[in-house]
């Protein structure tokens, strides 16, 4: 009697940990999507040049996607190595507009002084009837688009990086990992490589099954569904907009397409890696990132974690000396990875 009143206990108590996980989740991940307000910076135009809204493909819709390349004023070598930035927004929202006085501002001015090129891209973003893998794909024709065009724009195709924050980084780590011709999009590009040399991750999802608590019975779901119907939706259509599907009725697709769209699966064939995120974050866990770095370690991949202390999602609680910090830490390991 007194192992099955453990026994029941226990799960009690894990059901209710789901309830507060999930709870807490959802509700982070639907309410602080990172999307500045911002204007848009002021400061890139006086150091760099710019060439913006270059259509790099046409999406499913006919619609084009388009990038966006800063480049110094002054090119004194005769190939550019290049940074493709992914943005966030949760995979349905975000643009590729550098925002004033965000931190990737100076990343790109460090980068800019040292001659590299930095494309920010669009991607297909998700709604309703749209779904994985179109930004996927779109992601890796970015790079394809970078080697088709390598000699109009003096890219270096031997020194390309990709550097995503939160969904932009689960695209970013992705693109990076998967197979080379796996996922393609614009048959105008599917013959050119989408590899890279390494890439930044951001605060991105590394493992969907557990960050979407795909795998939770039909107890604590119905116990959640009696606290807040809303914790219940929010889950069910965000799995949905990712995959889809619908959870309660196809739960194991879900977790089958979800183990396909998590970065940590791919670790096996991961480029170099530098992960960066704050302990507070309350939209993606640090969790992620931890599991992440432990699996690239294992599979002999090199990997570094840098943990921003009291950082947020975004960073955009963090002290200015802390981000500098930051930003110098990241720049240092984007100049190591060039051949």
């Amino acid at each position: 009697m007194k192992s099955v009143n453990n026994i029941s206990a226990h799960r009690f108590f894990k059901n209710l940990f789901f309830i507060l996980a999930l709870s807490i989740f959802c509700l982070s991940f639907s309410q602080n999507q990172p999307e500045s307000e911002a204007r848009k910076s002021l400061f890139l135009p006086e150091i760099a040049t710019i060439s913006e809204n270059i259509v790099y493909k046409t999406g499913v819709n006919g619609d084009d996607i388009a990038l966006d390349i800063y480049v110094p004023k002054n090119i004194t070598i005769d190939k550019l190595p290049v940074l493709i930035y992914v943005h966030g927004g949760g995979w349905v929202k975000g643009d590729k507009t550098v925002r004033a006085e965000s931190y990737l501002e100076p990343v790109i001015e460090k980068l800019i002084a040292r001659q590299y090129a930095i494309i920010s891209i669009d991607y297909t973003l998700l709604n309703d009837s749209t779904h994985f893998p179109l930004p996927l794909e779109d992601t890796k024709d970015a790079v394809r688009w970078v080697r088709k065009n390598a000699e109009k724009y003096q890219f270096d195709v031997e020194n390309i990086g990709l550097f995503g924050a939160s969904a932009g980084a689960h695209l970013s780590l992705l693109a990076a990992y998967t197979p080379d011709h796996a996922f393609t999009g614009s048959p105008e590009l599917s013959s050119y490589s989408a590899k890279v040399n390494y890439v930044v991750d951001h605060y991105g999802p590394a493992d969907l099954n557990k960050l979407f608590h795909t795998r939770a019975g039909t107890v604590p779901v119905f116990m959640i569904g009696l606290i807040s119907k809303k914790i219940i939706n929010l889950q069910q259509n965000l799995v949905k907009g990712l995959s889809g599907y619908d959870i309660q009725k196809d739960q194991e697709k879900v977790i089958s397409y979800f183990k396909n769209l998590s970065p940590c699966n791919y670790v096996s064939s991961g480029v170099p890696t530098l992960i960066m995120q704050g302990n507070k974050d309350k939209v993606v866990p640090l969790s992620q990132s931890k599991k992440l770095y432990r699996k690239l370690k294992r599979a002999g991949v090199q990997s570094s974690l840098i943990i921003i202390e009291n950082g947020q999602h975004g960073f955009s609680t963090t002290e200015k000396a802390s981000l500098n910090k930051m930003v110098d830490q990241m720049v240092g390991f984007i100049l190591a990875q060039k051949k």
